[in-house]
């Protein structure tokens, strides 16, 4: 990979802070670990197929509340 390229994960975690979701939101609605979803976004750890279509779903269809 090149240094300009930007990856899936990349996006999804400009996503996040773009719509001001918190890894505490996403780790309670998923049913999981803040420190999991942390250490996904900095490449430390992996996650499942399942947990990491779940994580992108919430925020592609996330929608603050007014």
């Amino acid at each position: 990979m090149e240094l300009n390229e930007i990856t899936k994960k990349q996006i999804y975690l400009l996503k996040r802070k773009k719509k001001k979701i918190t890894a505490k939101q996403i780790s309670k609605a998923l049913g999981i670990s803040q420190s999991l979803i942390s250490m996904y976004e900095n490449d430390v750890a992996n996650m499942s197929k399942e947990k990491i279509a779940a994580y992108e779903h919430y925020i592609d269809a996330y929608e603050p509340k007014k």
